[in-house]
């Protein structure tokens, strides 16, 4: 998924069970225009992609304001199987790839800076007892603990972050299960962190292993909720980035290439529909 964060969870595990080194994923004829051609004797991923329908104009809900058009609607009504292939099974043009720096130092800094008003509620430095970072559904906020390192407090940041999206009422800190929402929440914040350029693997698997008591089958059983998750928050830094330049670079390290092979598979698929 941190990998693939514009894909579903279950594509992900799609392009996982049968590429596990793909890098970034397109379609033949989105290769081609990338300046790419798919090698001689290449197997393709099969992944799902939506099938959907233009709605009609007098079914479409009216604009918000009259001088405004109303934009055309299209509405998922099925799924089919579709072939894309790897980077790693492509030649030619070379990528014009984004590249992860990483985050230390004064850059790291900076980011975090940025990064703490995209939840949408304070987060603050504080004391937090032996913990790294405290989300709290009763006052809506995260506290940081004052005194970690940088990269620390970026990936407590999403840790905390990803609590708020699954325990964002004081009911539901009380009826969750702890330890899978501890396990959701260290790895989607792994997942981020990754495609930020922030390895936390050291950290994270301990954390999760802890958790999960060895279990992965209590892994395996989040990936639905973190794929939700991730999406969420992606989705918050996409529209922050429009009111803070400085988020922009961040956000193109979730699409890279994929955003545009995404649009032109989209272009492909109206075509054949």
């Amino acid at each position: 998924m941190a990998r693939f964060p514009t894909y579903s969870p279950g594509n992900a595990l799609l392009i996982m069970a049968q590429r596990p080194d793909a890098t970034y994923i397109a379609g033949y004829h989105a290769w081609q225009q990338l300046g790419r051609h798919v090698q001689k004797g290449e197997r393709g991923i099969t992944i799902l992609a939506p099938v959907t329908y233009r709605v009609p104009t007098e079914e479409a809900e009216p604009p918000a304001k009259a001088t405004e058009s109303a934009a055309p609607v299209r509405q998922v009504v099925a799924f089919k199987a579709v072939t894309v292939f790897a980077l790693e099974q492509t030649q030619g043009e070379p990528l014009r790839l984004p590249r992860a720096t990483p985050l230390m130092g004064d850059t790291m800094g900076e980011l975090l800076s940025h990064l703490m008003g995209v939840p949408g509620f304070p987060v603050l430095f504080g004391d937090t007892g032996p913990a790294y970072g405290v989300w709290n559904p009763t006052t809506q906020q995260i506290t940081l603990r004052q005194d970690a390192a940088p990269d620390q407090h970026v990936k407590t940041l999403l840790h905390e972050w990803s609590h708020s999206l699954g325990i964002s009422t004081p009911e539901q800190a009380r009826t969750r299960h702890v330890g899978q929402e501890e396990v959701t929440a260290e790895t989607t914040a792994y997942v981020m962190a990754q495609a930020l350029g922030l390895d936390t693997k050291d950290y994270s698997q301990g954390y999760v292993a802890g958790w999960a008591n060895g279990d992965p089958k209590k892994v395996a059983g989040v990936v639905q909720d973190v794929g939700r998750r991730v999406h969420h928050m992606v989705t918050q830094l996409e529209q922050a980035a429009q009111q803070d330049a400085a988020l922009r670079p961040v956000v193109e390290r979730f699409g890279g290439p994929q955003r545009a092979a995404a649009a032109m598979r989209a272009r492909e698929e109206e075509l054949v529909l």
